[in-house]
């Protein structure tokens, strides 16, 4: 199965406005698409452009849009090469090919014939090692030092070869080398991502609220470093750098423990190396545009030149291992969105110690946790594979080795729609990151993964969205990126010994609200999910993971910008945030041991952070335990060395208080997810953030945490923490406590809606017992308020209801403003909130008729059974004229589905007659059986199994998790999503089921996910689902990794398809339409550039083709006996006055038209063809007055009458608002005449003659831009249009006469009004595009057919920019039809 090749992809706003969602190419200037006035060439991409969803916003304004993956996590697989690990006894043995002598690149064979004929099939033109220049000798000492943290399953990198393909698909290249004898393990050397979640501008709101300045505030701002050690960063003393806090991973302890001390530097006299990906480019480097160059050049090296921080130098990494001071880099990341998040948790100094002219002011004065450490940056030439593996040795290996190497590093599947992965699922990863934790003492960070980041609209599970990463103790056990990558099943991976980074949320509101009013409510870390934090990523979990660190609304830099210097603020996030954290308090760990005499190996830094970390939560609306690992604490790590030096001149401190923190949480959108938290430590601003008639009031209801920065704790069993206030007691177990506005207010007394100031004294406590440690007291001023804010708050609800029960809900929306017939909402099972879980559904709704109360759910609002739904308040059902209806902030709760521990594993599938059972599959209709291995013995009341076949994928948005309700208790059936596609009874509670696709009636080109239930006696599914594996079911893949370009079916005879390979060689094949399979080559034409499409068959087996060389722009035309496999007659080189735009084949009569333009005036001609002889007629001209504009784009043909009809399609302006007629030409070849009719429509899309003397078209009409329009069906010259969906373009048309039925091709589902101005969506998250099956008698829709994909502006495959391709192909016999599939390499068969 290959993923989807197409640029144009996917997915972006959900609130943006629908209009005019498709185009056809004669108006898609107007809607922003690309044309072309000439075809020149070969297609250029596709524009990109908006899906619809569900649109609404909050109070706050919309909330975030899915995400795109960066040029670095949506790349494709590397160039064409294979990672092919050999076994003991193979041995390269080509010779050498001179070229790079370096990469010691050698001809394709080894001692091996197995190998050497695996390596002839897949096309292997070259191989070298992955390390070149690794001696035996550091290979042995490598695969030794790897082996004793992962025995035998540790990789020999001596014998990893990189194989270099000529092209074709590097998957299935992979599989056929990994099934050589003499080959342990092969696979296609694919790309890695970053583990972030995407920046947000910090918004300017951010100053008004920090900008309420008294003396306190001011005297942060000085930047002046204490006598205690505390840096005075503006970030830091607002806490904009919250994470910094007590509560986060209480940093500034640290410092004054390592001043006070040692007089240095947290991270001073260590060095972290910062292995990532991203753009490294200066002034000189040509063609920047507007992202500007990245990095400067001084004196022959290349830095980061970044306020706040010190010049860090940057290095590229080649396949060699090389590292270049200078290398540059491009169309990785221009905004260094990865790079710059690493390094503003670590690096940025002090406010007096910052460079000259490189100073922070306000939100660019951050501080790093390790400033004191020197840096670097290892960027590879390429994010693969290889190179990563490479980029990683080398920076292990530069002298002076660095102590600690942080990679924020994973396999973003999550763009997919499955959880990321841990780059140590990946067997050659973990045997590199082995070999230098072992072999080189260096302490390593990695990322765990982000789960399910919002690239798709996957369903969020009561896993939280993230797969389980756990650690096995046997190699036989471990899984592997290349099988698990497309499923939910959890990783098994060793342990290399490398830190694996979890995420904790920073301050999180979502998990259990502060209204709620539990103990638990005044807690901000938990482990990160997809229903708490920012709501958008969720942290990898399992028994891997070692220590976490805050993960969401981490204030960092980006470039954006004409200089290296130019950088903006915004918050980010994911686990690749943790990773640098923790890398760096490692640093500071390796610091003070250093500093003590004490010499701590990779194993006793993690160790040592582990235990002096705190206990991460889970939300309790997860169904198990997520082990993030504990949240890292650097004062505590810190403490713990220095008390640790027994009998050195260190001595441990009485403990006190050094710094106290205020954090005010105010929510800026996001439903709660997006929030800021710079404030002024002695003013907490109810009206904000922003000012005025922007002022919010979101202070009101957002907590305030207290933190206490403690030193000299070095036992800290027993201790407690306490705010007071006047006579109110807050306690805490960790050194920071969070309460709302309203509780500090009565607590001291005092109203809460007042026209001015009021003063809360406080006084914060450290206590063992009884006794009071160390205390300080902290005066606070909280602003005016009149009692309103935005955006309401979630409602209160228990987080686990019990199946079949109602729930009582609590609501209080006194304040909240612009509240205008309120209701209380209920989601869909597994998407619980419109801005964190899209595609949003309200099952259910309740009229609120009071500013607050308690309603009731009933039990069958959860009728889709186990799993996540959300609850909230629907403000305002109209909403603003424009945005859509008006959501408040949501809660989210499970309906139990039982123990995980009754989830049986995911089913195993393995091709009939294999052994090789794993979690992904592909079989085609060629050869469809497969075979299951399941077991659900386990589960509690099992006495059978259920075999569930997803809705099929990919969806809209990319997604192949086409699940709805992810390990949920019942079939796949939700009402309104797609279903699942069938389900099988299986016998007994284990075993092996052999099945066939072809049998089952699946339909093709698709891909399914495959899980299994149990039930009892009565046929009722126990437990919970599994997780899935994944199923593609093929059918017309192109040869050799090619792909399809046009095809001409002929049913029960030999069909015909143009493919092109990556090299841009094209090449035209026999095709068997009834098994989809390629047959013999017909003819090819290797010169780059070369594309053929097909213009149809005749009865008489002949194919006429066109062959346009793009380059040159020359054309031939050119026929095939599919019988003989000759050519039939000589190429008939077009004249180049013409541009050839299409053909059709009258078969019966065995001639052809194709239908072309004269490049000098876009008159219209068709050029006649004898398919018997190949030769080619006398052109005809089908208007004699051309005005230069406007051309014939249309053609079919009537094999009824043997008239051939062209269509001369308008202008932009009149394709938008319809306005005249088109001109029709019959043209007849017995006659040579041209015969025009005024009628039809001048922007129809397409045309379809029904073999009966009709003609069919259908166009998009809409009087302007701004308004939606509608799609048509009509007859030429017949009755009235047929309308056939609104706010989408019918793409295209096929007519079956014989059953007077049309097939429309549209993009996306039906599109139905969503509220607000013009917008119009879909709420199926299983959506893909569909054709809809129209009665031609009574114009009504009589059927659809799904699971197709169609690109943006009509491109379809055929790579040549004009073309109007037959889409839809069919045969009325049988009711079969073909299209093209969506990943660009198969011809899609389909009923209707």
């Amino acid at each position: 199965m290959k993923r989807r090749r197409r640029a144009f992809a996917r997915g972006l706003a959900i609130a943006s406005a629908a209009v005019l969602l498709a185009a056809p190419e004669q108006y898609a200037s107007a809607t922003g698409a690309k044309t072309s006035a000439v075809d020149s060439g070969a297609k250029s991409t596709a524009s990109v452009g908006a899906l619809p969803g569900i649109p609404g916003s909050s109070a706050l304004g919309p909330w975030r849009s899915f995400q795109q993956p960066m040029p670095a996590q949506s790349a494709k697989n590397g160039p064409h090469q294979v990672l092919v690990v050999l076994g003991s006894a193979t041995h390269v043995t080509g010779k050498s090919l001179g070229k790079q002598r370096s990469l010691q690149i050698r001809t394709p064979l080894t001692s091996d014939t197995a190998v050497n004929s695996a390596l002839h099939r897949t096309h292997a033109v070259s191989m070298r090692p992955l390390v070149p220049g690794l001696t035996a000798a550091q290979a042995r000492q490598l695969h030794s030092a790897a082996q004793a943290k992962l025995g035998s399953a540790a990789i020999d990198l001596s014998k990893v070869q990189v194989v270099q393909l000529a092209g074709g698909d590097a998957s299935a290249a992979a599989h056929t080398l990994a099934a050589a004898p003499g080959v342990v393990y092969a696979e296609p050397d694919r790309t890695v991502s970053p583990m972030n979640t995407g920046a947000v501008p910090l918004p300017s709101s951010v100053g008004a609220t920090a900008g309420k300045a008294d003396s306190s505030v001011r005297e942060q701002d000085s930047g002046a470093t204490g006598t205690d050690g505390v840096p005075g960063n503006a970030a830091l003393g607002t806490s904009l750098q919250s994470f910094l806090n007590a509560g986060g991973v209480d940093a500034t302890g640290a410092y004054s423990l390592l001043k006070q001390q040692f007089q240095q530097l947290p991270g001073a006299g260590e060095t972290i190396t910062n292995v990532s990906v991203g753009d490294l480019t200066d002034a000189s480097t040509p063609n920047l545009g507007p992202a500007g160059p990245t990095t400067v050049v001084q004196n022959g090296r290349r830095y980061l030149d970044i306020p706040t921080m010190p010049l860090i130098p940057t290095y590229t990494a080649d396949a060699t291992g090389t590292l270049d001071p200078t290398g540059s880099t491009r169309g990785q990341d221009s905004a260094l969105g990865e790079v710059l998040l690493d390094f503003s948790v670590m690096a940025p100094l002090p406010h007096d110690l910052q460079r000259p002219g490189m100073q922070g002011s306000g939100n660019s004065d951050l501080l790093g946790i390790a400033p004191g450490a020197d840096y670097r940056l290892v960027v590879p030439q390429q994010p693969t594979f290889s190179q990563i593996a490479v980029a990683l040795l080398a920076a292990a290996r530069q002298q002076p080795r660095p102590d600690v190497i942080t990679a924020s590093l994973g396999y973003g599947t999550d763009a997919f729609g499955f959880a990321g992965r841990y780059l140590e699922d990946d067997p050659v990863q973990q045997s590199v990151i082995a070999s230098i934790v072992q072999q080189y003492g260096i302490t390593m960070v990695v990322s765990s993964n982000d789960g399910t980041r919002l690239f798709t609209n996957a369903a969020v599970g009561p896993d939280g969205g993230s797969t389980a990463t756990d650690v096995t103790g046997k190699a036989a056990d471990t899984t592997r990126i290349d099988d698990d990558q497309l499923s939910t099943t959890p990783s098994k991976v060793l342990d290399s010994g490398a830190i694996a980074a979890g995420g904790t949320t920073t301050d999180d509101t979502l998990a259990v609200p502060p209204q709620n009013g539990a103990a638990a409510s005044g807690n901000g870390a938990w482990a990160t999910t997809r229903l708490n934090g920012s709501g958008i990523f969720s942290s990898g979990f399992g028994t891997r993971i070692d220590v976490s660190a805050p993960s969401d609304g981490i204030p960092a830099f980006e470039h954006r910008g004409q200089t290296a210097q130019s950088v903006t603020e915004v918050l980010s996030g994911g686990t690749s945030a943790s990773a640098p954290e923790i890398a760096a308090a490692a640093a500071v760990v390796l610091q003070a041991s250093r500093l003590t005499g004490q010499h701590a190996s990779p194993q006793d830094v993690r160790s040592l952070l582990e235990r002096t970390g705190r206990a991460v939560p889970t939300a309790p609306q997860i169904d198990q335990p997520l082990h993030v690992g504990p949240q890292l604490d650097v004062t505590a790590a810190v403490q713990a060395v220095l008390a640790k030096a027994h009998g050195s001149h260190v001595t441990t401190d009485t403990p006190r208080i050094v710094r106290l923190s205020v954090a005010h949480r105010q929510t800026i959108g996001g439903l709660g997810g997006s929030y800021l938290e710079a404030t002024d430590p002695g003013y907490i601003d109810l009206a904000g953030p922003g000012t005025g008639a922007g002022a919010t009031g979101e202070g009101l209801v957002g907590p305030v945490t207290i933190g206490a920065d403690v030193t000299g704790l070095s036992d800290r069993h027993g201790v407690s923490y306490a705010l007071r206030i006047k006579n109110h007691e807050f306690t805490s177990a960790v050194p920071a406590i969070r309460l709302t506005p309203t509780q500090m207010l009565a607590a001291a007394g005092l109203p809460v809606v007042s026209a001015t100031d009021r003063q809360v004294p406080l006084t914060f406590e450290v206590r063992r017992g009884n006794e009071v440690l160390a205390s300080t007291t902290h005066q606070l001023a909280f602003g005016p308020t009149d009692g309103g804010y935005a955006e309401a708050l979630a409602p209160v609800v228990q987080p686990v209801v019990e199946a079949g029960h109602s729930v009582p809900v609590r609501y209080d929306l006194t304040g909240v403003r612009n509240v205008s017939s309120p209701q209380l909402v209920v989601s869909q099972v597994g998407h619980w909130n419109p801005a964190s879980a899209p595609i949003f559904s309200a099952v259910h709704t309740v009229p609120l008729t009071g500013l607050r109360g308690t309603v009731t759910v009933p039990a069958d609002a959860f009728s889709a059974g186990g799993g996540i739904y959300g609850i909230g308040v629907l403000q305002n059902p109209a909403g603003g004229a424009k945005r859509g209806p008006v959501y408040g902030e949501f809660a989210s709760v499970r309906v139990d589905g039982g123990d995980p521990s009754q989830r049986p594993a995911a089913p195993t599938l393995a091709a009939k007659g294999s052994q090789e059972f794993g979690h992904l599959l592909e079989v085609n209709r060629a050869a469809p059986r497969f075979s299951v291995r399941y077991d659900v013995s386990r589960v509690k009341g099992a006495t059978g199994t259920l075999l569930e076949f997803s809705a099929p994928g990919p969806n809209m948005y990319n997604s192949y998790n086409m699940v709805s309700n992810q390990n949920g208790t019942t079939l796949d059936h939700n009402g309104l999503d797609s279903p699942a596609t069938l389900d099988r009874s299986l016998t007994g509670t284990r075993g092996t089921a052999d099945l066939d696709a072809l049998a089952l009636k699946l339909p093709s080109s698709i891909a399914y996910d495959l899980r299994v239930f149990a039930v009892n006696q009565h046929g009722k599914t126990v437990g919970q689902a599994s997780p899935t594996s994944l199923l593609a079911y093929d059918d017309g893949t192109a040869p050799d990794g090619t792909n399809l370009t046009d095809f001409a079916i002929v049913p029960g005879g030999t069909s015909v398809a143009a493919v092109e390979s990556p090299t841009g060689e094209g090449s035209v094949y026999d095709y068997d339409a009834a098994t989809g399979t390629y047959g013999r080559k017909l003819t090819s034409d290797p010169a780059y550039g070369s594309i053929y499409e097909v213009f149809g068959v005749d009865s008489a087996h002949h194919a006429l083709v066109l062959h346009k060389q793009t380059t040159t722009g020359e054309q031939w035309l050119e026929t095939y006996d599919t019988g003989t496999g000759d050519a039939v007659g000589s190429p008939v080189r077009v004249d180049d006055q013409y541009v050839v735009t299409g053909g059709r084949v009258d078969a019966k009569r065995h001639r052809a038209a194709v239908l072309a333009h004269r490049s000098s005036d876009r008159a219209g001609f068709v050029l006649p063809v004898d398919t018997a002889t190949g030769a080619m007629g006398t052109p005809l001209q089908l208007d004699p007055t051309p005005d230069g504009r406007t051309s014939y784009g249309l053609l079919d043909v009537d094999e009824s009458t043997g008239l051939f009809s062209a269509q001369k399609t308008g202008t932009t302006v009149n394709c938008v608002a319809s306005i005249g007629s088109g001109t029709v030409a019959a043209v007849d070849l017995d006659t040579g005449t041209v015969t025009h009719s005024q009628g039809g429509i001048p922007c129809a899309g397409d045309l379809a003659a029904d073999q009966k003397g009709n003609l069919y078209e259908t166009w998009y009409h809409s009087y302007s831009v701004n308004f939606a329009g509608t799609g048509y069906l009509g007859q030429l010259g017949g009755g009235d249009p047929v309308n056939v969906g609104t706010a989408q373009t019918p793409l295209a048309l096929a007519v079956d006469g014989e059953h007077q039925l049309a097939l429309i091709a549209f993009r996306f589902p039906d599109l139905k009004p969503m509220g607000g101005f013009q917008q119009y969506g879909f709420t199926d998250n299983n959506a893909t595009g569909r054709m809809a099956v129209v009665d031609l008698k009574t114009g009504n829709t009589v059927g659809t057919v799904t699971g197709v994909e169609y690109p943006l502006y009509g491109s379809w495959n055929g790579r040549l920019e004009t073309h109007r391709e037959r889409v839809m192909q069919l045969d009325p016999a049988t009711r079969t039809g073909w299209t093209y599939a969506g990943d660009g390499s198969q011809i899609q068969q389909f009923s209707y």
